[in-house]
């Protein structure tokens, strides 16, 4: 599978995150629902009190690269949100975003949340 199904609605993200379990690490937060579907549905999100539109768009297309990379190995039935957390006091420089920054904390969070398939 090259794609993967995305949260669209507001109420799709809220009910994730007020209902879902979560995941927190030094970046990124994870949020988890069971969503009695066959299909696990993603939402990436970064508030504009983090960066510009550049930074934002940035954080959005690593996170769906990562996503990508490892869709065969996450569990399906989910709806997943990844959302960006403030790292320091400054806004985030979309020059600052790459994915070895992301990956470990992407990962550590699947797997706290139990998203990722046994091996």
């Amino acid at each position: 599978m090259n794609k993967f199904v995305t949260l669209k609605k507001n109420e799709e993200f809220e009910a994730c995150i007020r209902r879902g379990r979560f995941a927190a690490q030094e970046k990124v937060v994870v949020y988890s629902l069971k969503n009695g579907l066959s299909i696990s549905r993603f939402g990436i999100s970064m508030s504009a009190k983090l960066g510009k539109a550049t930074a934002r768009n940035r954080f959005k297309r690593i996170v769906r690269a990562w996503i990508l990379e490892n869709i065969d190995k996450i569990k399906q039935g989910f709806d997943i949100v990844v959302i960006a957390r403030k790292i320091k006091d400054d806004k985030i420089k979309a020059r600052e975003i790459h994915l070895k920054d992301f990956k470990d904390d992407l990962e550590k969070a699947f797997k706290r949340l139990r998203l990722m398939k046994e091996e």
